[in-house]
């Protein structure tokens, strides 16, 4: 499953780049810039909303500026204000700066207030892990993608099940603005994950990008003994099959499980013979634990994708995939524990 969160707004006001409106433009007379607003911080990409106020009202050019890296003033983009003195414009800005508008054409260009624009970090994470293999201590990949990113840039890739987020690794490099990491997460339940990167003062602010949640499922949730080899637990209710080595979960199946009127079996069984499919409604493989019910494919992998899934006369039914990744490491004489919780 592979998830991403990453954000870019559209421009939605057009502007006039700074020294582009021609010469000879209507003058204005002793105007001055007397309200000025802009976004208080945007992110990476987006634009930044500036709107003012010229008065006397009047037909003028304004131009838009932000402070340098060497501290003095910088054009960035011009706009002319309606017959109002009123302007907009929606301008990208890489970095956080101070910004401020200012009139042109008067013998004292006049300023308006200074204000601060921060920039965030454009963060985007995705995480990358087959669900039937979603399972505590298990390895999940990650990566996570920053703009702007800077030489040696590091992510933090953090985790959480509730409001308190835990460090699930060490900081992450993040060569040319992509990340890829492994983090196994310390136990089951629905997790979110965040990247986060650190901003740096005068120049940018934190950004950080949270996943959707995921189920992950806790490591030995029904108890199977280390010293089990292969073991298969059938969750009847849950129509899932467990599959553990040693005590540890390995998959996580969806199957389909027998109807009302057939049910499966609860009890413990073993596996006492393998074979391979019977027929067609049996699907490749077969495996068989308790007078004719067995854990087999199907030719209707159409059911496995239902809400609901009991239609069997009370055999175990799995993706065709599945039963092929199954078979082979199941032993004659393995545990299969149908259990109704």
């Amino acid at each position: 499953m592979k998830l991403t969160i990453f954000g870019i707004a559209a421009a939605t006001l057009a502007i006039v780049p700074a020294g582009a409106l021609a010469q000879g433009a209507d003058q204005p007379g002793e105007a001055q810039v007397t309200a000025f607003t802009a976004s208080k911080s945007v992110t990476f990409g987006d634009r930044v909303k500036m709107a003012g106020r010229v008065e006397p009202a009047q037909v003028a050019q304004v131009r838009l500026e932000r402070r340098g890296v060497a501290g003095g003033w910088v054009p960035w983009a011009t706009v002319r204000t309606n017959t109002r003195g009123r302007f907009k414009a929606a301008v990208p800005l890489k970095g956080s700066a101070d910004v401020r508008a200012r009139v042109m054409g008067v013998a004292a260009e006049t300023t308006g207030p200074e204000l601060a624009v921060r920039v965030r970090r454009s963060v985007g994470v995705t995480w990358e892990v087959d669900p039937t293999e979603a399972i505590a201590g298990r390895p999940i990949a990650v990566e996570a993608i920053v703009k702007p990113a800077r030489p040696g840039e590091r992510i933090l890739i953090e985790g959480t099940r509730g409001k308190i987020w835990r460090k699930l690794s060490r900081p992450v490099v993040v060569p040319g603005g992509s990340a890829k990491a492994f983090v196994r997460l310390p136990a089951g339940g629905k997790w979110r994950l965040r990247a986060r990167a650190v901003g740096t003062a005068g120049h940018d602010a934190d950004g950080a990008a949270v996943s959707a949640p995921i189920r992950v499922h806790r490591a030995n949730p029904h108890g199977v003994p280390r010293s089990s080899g292969s073991h298969i637990v059938q969750a009847i209710n849950e129509m899932q099959l467990y599959y553990y080595e040693r005590g540890k979960l390995r998959r996580v199946l969806p199957v389909v499980y027998g109807k009302p009127s057939t049910p499966t079996p609860s009890g413990r069984f073993r596996v006492y013979s393998k074979t391979p499919g019977p027929g067609p409604a049996f699907g490749p493989l077969a495996m068989w634990y308790f007078r004719g019910y067995g854990i087999h494919g199907t030719n209707q992998e159409n059911l496995l994708s239902h809400t609901s899934r009991y239609y069997s006369l009370g055999c175990t039914r799995n993706y065709n995939e599945n039963i092929r990744w199954l078979y082979p490491r199941v032993a004659i004489g393995t545990p299969v524990w149908n259990i109704r919780s």
